[in-house]
């Protein structure tokens, strides 16, 4: 009979195969420690870019804050940022809703505002590799800027939620602002280096070289060099990580030690549709499958997040089996699931 281990290993290196795979990273833990173990193609990297993934880890910094007084989800975004920051991001129904924007609408996309991100998409036909070097990048200027030359969904706060990388421009902003330091400073200071995540850092223009530290990664079976693209990103999708890491930073939201349990709580109450299977809540999805698929013991809720290099990061806050891993794949997300669902059948069975 096969173990834990050697069905997880035989997963993690059918699916590295797939030519659209690029290093393939996987670990896997139980709340008990029972089960900690992590495979990685041969001679692969540990750095890889986490993307999207990061915006938990930006959520949980603000989530201290609220836990520690300091602000509110309810509060009015323009009591913390310059009004002008906020004027013309959302103008549903002919009205400027920059006083109606809150904390928590940036954190759980329920703002309104538009996703700047979508002026940004690469033409697969490009020659990405070229193309991704070449881009410079933006500013934080310029994607509010893009945002506000596009049409708002809805208005802020009436039960809709739409995903806009622009809300985190504005979180990545609204840290700074409340830390008073840069946002690679803050999230080192007040989550990174408690939680012991020594190999974790923000691409920045001043950090460029964590980019070809990291696992290359693809646009489909081109490479991708946008080096400088991801520097833009901040609390979107800057981090920079390992699979260690990532699980030290998801064991501790999902075991109770990063929050107070009232706060997580907080921040999966009211999670609304975002994605198929998907809900969203303060800066957490919450992913849905058939037990059919993951072989769970009990069917459930997986909390955590998913970037756009095919990142994964989920657990099982009641049965305590959590994932990460990465494809390095920019065109093909799933594969990044599939992964996820590989892992969780050979761990359940």
């Amino acid at each position: 009979m096969t173990s834990i281990e050697q069905r997880l290993d035989r997963g993690a290196a059918r699916l590295a195969r797939d030519p659209r795979v690029s290093e393939l990273q996987l670990r896997v833990s139980d709340r008990s420690g029972a089960l900690d173990h992590a495979w990685a193609a041969p001679g692969s990297r540990a750095l890889h870019a986490i993307a999207s993934s990061t915006k938990t880890v930006a959520a949980a910094l603000v989530l201290r804050r609220v836990a520690a007084g300091d602000l509110a989800l309810e509060q009015p975004l323009v009591s913390i940022l310059p009004r002008d920051d906020l004027v013309g991001l959302n103008r549903f129904g002919g009205i400027d809703r920059v006083d109606e924007i809150t904390v928590r609408d940036v954190l759980a996309h329920t703002s309104g505002i538009p996703n700047y991100y979508a002026a940004k998409a690469l033409d697969p036909r490009s020659d990405i590799a070229a193309v991704t070097a070449a881009d410079p990048g933006w500013t934080y200027e310029q994607a509010l800027e893009l945002a506000r030359g596009m049409t708002a969904p809805f208005a802020p706060g009436t039960g809709r939620a739409e995903y806009s990388f622009t809300n985190y421009q504005l979180v990545g902003r609204l840290i700074e602002t409340v830390a008073g330091c840069s946002l690679a400073d803050a999230l080192d200071r007040e989550l990174l280096a408690p939680l012991g995540m020594s190999d974790t850092a923000l691409l920045t223009p001043a950090t460029l070289a964590l980019f070809d530290d990291a696992s290359p990664i693809l646009h489909g079976r081109q490479s991708y060099r946008g080096a400088r693209r991801l520097a833009s990103l901040g609390a979107e999708g800057a981090l920079v990580s390992t699979t260690a890491d990532m699980m030290r930073f998801l064991r501790a939201l999902v075991d109770g030690s990063l929050l107070p349990e009232p706060v997580f709580a907080t921040a999966l109450e009211g999670a609304l549709p975002l994605f198929p299977r998907v809900r969203y809540g303060v800066g957490v999805m919450a992913l849905t499958l058939p037990r059919a698929l993951t072989r769970l013991p009990r069917p459930g809720v997986l909390i955590g997040h998913a970037g756009m290099t095919g990142h994964v990061m989920f657990a099982d806050p009641v049965g305590g089996l959590a994932v990460v891993g990465t494809v390095n794949q920019l065109a093909a997300p799933r594969l990044g699931f599939r992964l996820l669902i590989a892992a969780l059948r050979a761990a359940a069975r």
